[in-house]
């Protein structure tokens, strides 16, 4: 099981380098060179995000990105959601079809509970506190503190 792919990753990578701009419009060639992602799998990256309304694109010289609406307003739980779906712990094994231990299940319980403290965790983590928390061992780093 994967928590997050490869999307939702270079997605939310590419959200942190645009919110560290606090506000300028990211070209596309920066956000290339910075993350080391290719420009074609980048754009569609950019599409979706934009697409939701993550971001919000400008075309044409001097043109890029830029947040859609505040970086504490963005949730790694919205960025997972656009590039995968459902945030979801466990699949049933019939998929479609109605499980016959859906009510005697003894894990569907307690694998529902933490798949739901999960979910808010997530819709708590937002850019800005990832952001944040990347300055802080960034700058913990620098001056051989712990951060």
């Amino acid at each position: 099981m994967k928590l997050i792919n490869r999307d939702t990753d270079y997605g939310l990578k590419a959200l942190l380098a645009i919110a560290g701009r606090r506000g300028d419009v990211t070209p596309v060639s920066a956000l290339t060179e910075e993350l080391g992602i290719p420009r074609p799998y980048l754009r569609k990256i950019m599409q979706a995000l934009a697409g939701k309304g993550i971001v919000w694109s400008f075309k044409g010289r001097g043109g890029g990105f830029v947040l859609g609406r505040p970086a504490k307003e963005i949730a790694m739980a919205d960025v997972i959601r656009i590039f995968q779906g459902k945030i979801s712990l466990h699949d049933c094994l019939f998929r479609k079809k109605l499980c016959p231990d859906v009510k005697t299940c003894p894990l569907r319980e307690t694998i529902s509970r933490l798949e739901g403290r999960l979910v808010k965790d997530l819709e708590a983590l937002s850019v800005a506190s990832i952001l944040k928390a990347k300055k802080g061992r960034h700058k913990a780093r620098k001056t051989g503190g712990q951060p």
